[in-house]
């Protein structure tokens, strides 16, 4: 059973925009990270913030370019000002610990349900209060789901900053964060068999073009576009295809390994603005799809971990999948629109994410608000 990205591949994979083209705007794409993106091993010093070449000021600067819009200047602020209004709400004076794990639950419940994988936040509860979510099988293949998302969930959580104190937690490099959180998520389908153990964790940049294959991604040998005129497969289509949709065609081969860089570089660069971080870091795990499969899931994930590493909304305790739950096909558009390649697509996806990220905050002043009465258990 492979959910992870399901549900927009369904209302958006039509839609989407030019065949392994750049979902960013002009010259972010090709930033280098390492060598290959095929491993998991350590970023270069760039990547980890001691040093920023030519291509990584470029692509910070095309992403500033992104946040100076008006529009999304706007849409930062008033996330700026709902984050400030949760960050004093009295229940995260002491309890801020149970409102972080209180966000986790509710956080994979509502991307669980993008997925199509619908468990009860009581359900859930239980399973974690008893201590039942140890294997990554359970008979059930949506609590199974719903599970690694959860763990994915308390992973970040272990990342955040103190909301009372000065503790900071080490961050692990962004090749070896998007490892982790992918083990957490996709643990449960190889464990059922439904992908291979070998993709868990690892790039489709490091996968044999037979791995995957997602309907409309491959042609009838299995590698799309991959025979030049004497019938040889051209090294550009290496690397395996997705298994799940998303919005245009996934890129493969060379474009794909500089997606992945490019994202890798992204995460970690120094001054980029935190809204359009996020958003450009979620569309491009849902554009890009490094992975077989979990893609749209970790994406999303990802957007709860930078908000808050970069202060953005510094409390850990928001639940912006509430939103694309809430409003599926809003969130296949925007993804469409993201995918399309163009400055004004990654704009309304920017403007998509922080409604987004202003229901999740939402969601936890209520949150917060049944923590005080005691209503979360």
């Amino acid at each position: 059973m492979i959910t992870m990205g399901a549900s927009i591949g369904r209302s958006s994979g039509a839609s989407g925009g030019r065949p392994g083209g750049s979902a960013v705007p002009a010259g972010t794409g090709g930033a280098r990270l390492t060598g290959g993106a095929g491993g998991a091993g350590a970023p270069s010093r760039s990547a980890a913030g001691a040093g920023v070449g030519g291509a990584e000021r470029a692509l910070v600067s095309a992403l500033a370019a992104i946040a100076e819009d008006a529009r999304v200047a706007r849409a930062q602020e008033a996330v700026r000002e709902a984050s400030a209004e949760l960050r004093w709400h009295e229940a995260l004076r002491r309890r801020w610990r149970e409102a972080r794990a209180e966000a986790a639950i509710r956080g994979a419940i509502a991307s669980g349900a993008i997925e199509g994988a619908l468990v009860s936040a009581s359900t859930l509860r239980e399973q974690v209060a008893a201590g039942r979510l140890e294997r990554p099988l359970s008979g059930d293949p949506s609590l199974d789901a719903v599970a690694g998302i959860w763990r994915a969930g308390v992973r970040l959580t272990g990342f955040m900053p103190d909301l009372r104190g000065q503790g900071r937690p080490a961050e692990p490099s962004p090749r070896s964060l998007l490892a982790g959180l992918h083990r957490d998520l996709a643990g449960p389908l190889a464990a059922s068999g439904a992908i291979g153990l070998d993709e868990v964790a690892v790039p489709r940049t490091a996968l044999p073009p037979g791995r995957g294959g997602a309907a409309g991604e491959n042609g009838a040998d299995g590698v799309a576009g991959a025979r030049s005129s004497g019938g040889a497969v051209s090294s550009v289509a290496l690397g395996a295809a997705p298994r799940e949709g998303g919005p245009g065609m996934a890129p493969r081969g060379r474009a794909l390994a500089e997606r992945l860089d490019a994202l890798l570089a992204i995460i970690a660069a120094p001054g980029v603005p935190a809204l359009v971080r996020a958003a450009v870091v979620h569309g491009e795990m849902i554009a890009a799809r490094p992975f077989t499969a979990g893609n749209a899931a970790l994406g999303r994930l990802l957007v709860r971990h930078l908000i808050t590493r970069d202060g953005l909304e510094p409390t850990g305790v928001a639940v912006p999948d509430a939103y694309a739950r809430r409003a599926p096909g809003a969130y296949s558009d925007a993804a469409a629109s993201y995918a399309r390649g163009d400055a004004e697509g990654v704009i309304a996806w920017t403007i998509w994410q922080a409604e987004a990220i202003l229901v999740g905050i939402t969601e936890g002043v209520e949150l917060c608000r049944a923590i005080q009465a005691g209503r979360t258990g």
